[in-house]
């Protein structure tokens, strides 16, 4: 019978941490199945648990980059236009 082999996110090998701080997923997971001999389902789902932690920073989105330009400047005015209809729209009737 083939033994069992429990690993937690917290005992991932320093290469796995290292290749999902500089963003290579699927590497990770190889180089996980390498080390440890889990099958690919496994592998993945340490590593999307991992990655979640110890993932490449993205920083939060925020209002400041929004486009800008002619671009913003029509998003802007369409939604002017269209709340302005549905006012004349709901006020007329």
């Amino acid at each position: 019978m083939k033994s069992e082999l429990i690993i937690t996110e917290n005992e991932l090998p320093a290469t796995v941490i290292a290749a999902i701080k500089d963003g290579r997923k699927i590497e990770a997971i190889k180089i996980l199945q390498d080390a440890t001999g889990l099958g690919l389902a496994n592998a993945k789902v340490l590593v999307d648990r991992a990655w979640a932690t110890h993932g490449p920073y993205k920083p939060p989105t925020s209002f400041a980059d929004r486009p800008s330009g002619l671009t913003g400047f029509f998003k802007l005015l369409s939604m002017a236009l269209l709340i302005l209809a549905a006012w004349y729209f709901y006020t007329s009737a």
